[in-house]
Formats: structure tokens, C-alpha cells, sequence
């Protein structure tokens, strides 16, 4: 009989390991190892056929910036299934129980990285910004400014690494997840490593470096984290990629949200061509790979300040993951009827007023209006989002928002 039950190390591990194998995400022993001390330290839940472990959920908690406030948040990290328990729904029930055990744990909001649009959208996400992958000639920087001797490092030094992430520069939809651990998996399964960075915090802790996959003499380098504290850092950072352009002929790195790494770049267009059809060609890949959804919409608006004159409206709020969820769980997600203010004092309150205008949406297109990754208008043409002519444009123009930008691919 299916049960759905906490993850229990000693018990599971066996069978969660094989899980991840069947499903690829363990190629050897080296990240079998990294696996292993890493479960520990994250919120587990598993999916039971018989008495082994078949679908498996895991998530950490973290944090997501809005504009200046400061969000909880859990990351879901993994959701497998094995070759036997496909099409049973085990994935959605899983997930669905450990968004609940999130939400009534202080979750406000909860984010993923998905493998394919559409799934989670069953579970109330709604899918995030574009991010721009950029591959480039580290020799075609423009940057001009000194760079000091950097220090390396290496798989030792997770635990400073993950500081360097939490304590970075983080703008509107920045994540942090605070297991420190996590860091630790990520870089025991990267052959070829190689981390430079500064240690410029307080009591020399580190405070800007980049960490990637060197393949070969000439490179690519792919640079997967990155983290800094001002635009003197990320420039010094910068400045020191540039200097490895003598050897290394491509660098690939996810472009900060600061800048657009193109305004740096000498000739672009033309150095793409000169290098098209080989491994150094270069590219701006643009993809949203990651989704999210609110928790608690009364918190996330409670903590919204915008700069605009203040909105009023009726919100219809429906919410797909109810249908999945076990009934011991007192969270039903957060859909219903509420009274929602938009301005420097943001709320959401439950009910409805005849004399306001009326918004109809999902919970995961409504976690994309709120956060800005598209505007009202634009989401009523593409997604689940109703409202006359004349609220779209108040939204339109209340929720004028920086595009949101996770800088931490989990």
C-alpha cells in the first residue's frame, strides 16, 4: 500500500540512492559519496510502494529578497521517481505534502528549478524570469582597472564559499539556501575545478570569487557561482577573468543583473563570427529554468512596498495544489476571495468588496504578477489572469518591478 512518510536516513538512503541512479542524477561513486553526506542536512519526505522508498521530495529552507524585504523560503531541491512508480502521482502528492509542511513550518514562498515547463504549474508554481547565459572571449573584455593576486581555493572550502553566497550582493528575487552542505555536494561532483576569489570581509572572510569547470588548456571555463558585495568587486572579478584570455579562449557565465556583459565586450558580433562552429563560438542563451509560487499571501504582501499611488481590488485566487493534497494538512494553499491593497502599505485580506474592480487568477500566475517577471497585461494574454482593460494598466503601473533574478541555480 502507497504511504507517504518523513525520509528516515538509515531506512531510506539504499533505495533513495537507487532512485537518483535510475533516474541519472548519480553517475559513480564520487557523487554517491556527496549525496550521502548530503541528505542529512535537508527536509525529506518519501513516497512508499510496499517498503521501499520509490518517489522522493527534498527541500531546504532559504531566503528570496523582495525589492528590500526579506522572504522565507523553501527550495525544493529534488523530486525523483523511480522506474516503477511513474504515473502514479506519487511526484505531485510528495511535492504537494512538502509545500504544506513548508508553509505551516513559516514558508512564505517556495521555489524550484524545473525540468520542463507545464508539471509544477498542477502544483500552483508559475514560471520565473529569463536568465542570459553568455559564452564570450575572456581577451575581448573591455574592462580597464587593476585586479590584486587572487587566492585559490578549492572543495575545502565550502563552508567560506557558501558564506561568500549568503552575505553577496542580492537585488530583487535574489535566493539564498542555508545549508551550507548544499555547497559542499555541488562542488564534490566538479572535476577540473577551479575558484579564485578575495577575501575582503571582516576577519578576512571571503567576500567575491567565481568557481566553475576548466576543461582543457584553452578552456571553456563554465562558471556556475559567482558571488560579490559591490559593482567595485564584480568588476575586480571581471578584471581578473580577463587576465586568464592569454591561455583561455571562452568563459560561460550566467550574466549578473547589474550590467549586460555585451556593453563589456569588444567587437562581439564580430569575434561570434570569427569563432562560429567551434566549442569557443560564442552565444547569449536566454531560458527560465526556474519556477516559483507563494505560500502565505498575506505575509508576501505584508512585506510588499511599492512606489506607486496605492490599488485596491477583489482578488479571485484559485489554487490547483488543494486537489493533491492529504487531508491531515491544515494548509490548502492560499486560494480564495480576498481584498488586496498594492502601494507603500500593502495587503491581503479575505473577502470581497462590490465596490472594487476584480482580478481572477491562479496562484502560480499570480505569484508572477506579484514578483514582476511579467506585467498584468501581458499574463492576461498568456496565462491565468482576468481583469477589465482599466486594471490591468493600474497593476501595470503599480507593479513596475526589476526583473527577478534567483543568482543561485539550485
Amino acid at each position: 500500500m502507497a504511504q507517504i512518510r518523513a525520509y528516515d536516513h538509515e531506512r531510506d538512503f539504499k533505495a533513495v540512492e537507487r532512485i537518483h541512479y535510475e533516474v541519472g542524477w548519480l553517475e559513480g561513486k564520487q557523487d554517491a559519496k556527496a549525496f550521502k553526506k548530503l541528505v542529512p542536512f535537508l527536509d525529506g519526505l518519501v513516497y512508499t510502494l510496499g517498503e521501499d522508498a520509490e518517489c522522493v521530495v527534498f527541500t531546504s529552507p532559504g531566503g528570496m529578497r523582495y525589492l528590500q524585504a526579506d522572504l522565507d523560503m523553501s527550495a525544493v531541491l529534488a523530486v525523483t521517481t523511480s522506474r516503477i512508480a511513474r504515473k502514479q502521482g506519487a511526484a505531485k502528492r510528495l511535492t504537494a505534502d512538502a509545500l504544506a509542511s513548508a508553509a505551516e513550518g513559516g514558508a512564505e514562498v517556495a521555489v524550484l528549478g524545473m525540468f520542463e515547463q507545464g508539471f509544477y504549474d498542477r502544483l500552483g508554481f508559475g514560471t520565473g524570469a529569463y536568465s542570459r547565459r553568455v559564452r564570450f572571449d575572456p581577451a575581448t573584455l573591455t574592462v580597464q582597472r587593476p585586479f590584486r593576486v587572487p587566492k585559490r581555493l578549492g572543495k575545502k572550502h565550502w563552508r567560506q564559499l557558501h558564506q561568500a553566497l549568503h552575505s553577496r550582493q542580492r537585488g530583487h528575487g535574489g535566493c539564498v539556501l542555508h545549508a551550507p552542505q548544499i555547497v559542499r555536494c555541488d562542488l564534490a561532483s566538479v572535476d577540473a575545478l577551479v575558484v579564485l576569489g578575495y577575501c575582503d570581509g571582516p576577519d578576512g572572510a571571503l567576500s567575491h570569487f567565481f568557481c566553475g569547470h576548466a576543461e582543457g588548456e584553452h578552456g571553456p571555463y563554465d562558471v556556475y557561482a559567482y558571488a560579490y558585495q559591490s559593482a567595485d568587486q564584480l568588476f575586480e572579478l571581471l578584471a581578473l577573468i580577463k587576465s586568464l584570455g592569454d591561455q583561455v579562449a571562452s568563459f560561460t557565465m550566467e550574466e549578473p543583473p547589474e550590467i549586460q556583459l555585451q556593453d563589456l565586450l569588444r567587437a562581439p558580433f564580430r569575434n561570434r563570427g570569427l569563432a562560429e562552429g567551434s566549442r569557443h563560438a560564442g552565444y547569449h542563451r536566454t531560458h527560465a529554468y526556474w519556477q516559483a509560487r507563494i505560500l502565505n499571501l498575506p505575509n508576501c504582501l505584508a512585506k510588499t512596498r511599492v512606489d506607486a499611488e496605492t490599488l485596491t481590488f477583489n482578488l479571485l485566487l484559485t489554487d490547483p495544489v488543494a486537489a493533491h493534497l492529504d487531508v491531515r494538512h491544515p494548509w490548502r494553499g492560499i486560494g480564495g476571495d480576498y481584498v488586496v491593497t498594492l502601494g507603500e502599505r500593502s495587503a491581503a485580506e479575505p473577502g470581497q468588496s462590490a465596490a472594487l474592480p476584480t482580478l481572477q487568477a491562479s496562484a502560480g500566475a499570480f505569484t508572477r504578477l506579484w514578483l514582476g517577471v511579467r506585467p498584468a497585461s501581458s499574463l492576461a494574454l498568456t496565462d491565468d489572469v482576468q481583469g477589465s482593460p482599466a486594471l490591468l494598466a493600474s497593476l501595470d503601473r503599480t507593479l513596475r518591478l526589476p526583473a527577478p533574478h534567483l543568482g543561485w541555480d539550485f
